[in-house]
């Protein structure tokens, strides 16, 4: 059985649609990168910071994979027009039809997939065993924004009394 090539052209111009739209929302909704301050629009308050920056963290972190997705499905569909789809780029084998189907802008076979995906576990290790503070940043803001809420609190009441 061979693959359809006009079907999978298709699905990769759809996901392609898709993409652009999704990108085009996100970046529309914070078209340049905001501080967590000017992302609140109002009085500073801490936990109400912490709560912006990881939400803006969380959009540019999506914002990148779909990108990331988006670089991945044009060239798939590069790799149709050139004649070249379906060929890892790895080692050139083919790579199986019902990996194609299942994930048409894939561009290596599995076992080169596998390599990568190892690399990659590998790296975050590396990072979550020696930087734990820079991953749990966005735990440690809200902790700060807790406390911060929690003192003001404890100093209105002093004040007041």
């Amino acid at each position: 059985m061979a693959i359809d090539l006009q079907k999978i052209k298709k699905r990769l111009e759809e996901k392609q649609a898709q993409l652009r739209g999704q990108i085009a929302g996100l970046t529309e909704a914070h078209p340049t990168p905001e501080s967590a301050q000017q992302a609140s629009q109002g009085p500073y308050d801490m936990g109400d910071a912490a709560v912006d920056l990881v939400e803006i963290e969380q959009e540019q972190s999506f914002l990148v994979s779909e990108r990331a997705l988006l670089t991945e499905v044009e060239q798939a569909l590069k790799h149709i027009g050139e004649g070249t789809y379906g060929c890892c780029i790895v080692d050139g084998e083919l790579i199986p039809e019902k990996r194609l189907e299942a994930i048409p802008w894939t561009s290596r076979c599995v076992q080169y997939e596998e390599q990568m995906e190892e690399r990659k576990r590998g790296s975050r290790a590396f990072w979550f065993t020696r930087f734990p503070a820079i991953i749990c940043q966005a735990a440690i803001v809200e902790l700060l924004g807790a406390v911060h809420k929690n003192v003001a609190s404890v100093l209105q009441r002093f004040l007041h009394q």
